[in-house]
């Protein structure tokens, strides 16, 4: 997560800046990405699934795997690593910002890695379309 324990999770104030300190951990995490991570970004990036993601972007204090700004969309490899706890309190800060995490196990991207891109890309156009019906 973030680099200071006192900070709030989810500051009231939450803006889309960063600090050079940010910045630094930021490229740590995506040179140190798990080979699931590295196997998925492609697919993510450039907004081949309609929309453009960033990886490792710091939304309050933590860091998130993979984001889509514009229909604020948060996808998250979970390794054995993760914490169930602490991504439900994770989840529950970000959901209170309007965005909606979808969570995926190394195990499942690697069985079925078709079947996740489909689950994102359908997350993605749905929001999309929803957006895009809304502004009528």
């Amino acid at each position: 997560m973030g680099d200071n324990p006192d900070e709030p999770l989810y500051p009231d104030d939450v803006q889309f800046t960063r600090t050079r300190a940010d910045t630094q951990l930021a490229r740590k995490l995506r040179r140190e990405a798990s080979k699931t991570e590295k196997k998925l970004w492609p697919h993510l990036r450039s907004a081949k699934m309609g929309a453009s993601f960033r990886r490792q972007h710091r939304i309050g204090r933590p860091f998130t795997d993979y984001v889509c700004l514009e229909v604020k969309l948060v996808v998250e490899v979970d390794g054995p690593t993760h914490d169930p706890a602490e991504d439900s309190i994770r989840d529950h800060g970000l959901n209170e910002r309007g965005f909606d995490v979808i969570r995926f196990g190394v195990q499942e991207i690697d069985a079925n890695f078709q079947g996740v891109l489909d689950t994102i890309h359908r997350e993605v156009h749905d929001r999309l379309t929803a957006n895009s019906d809304s502004r009528r």
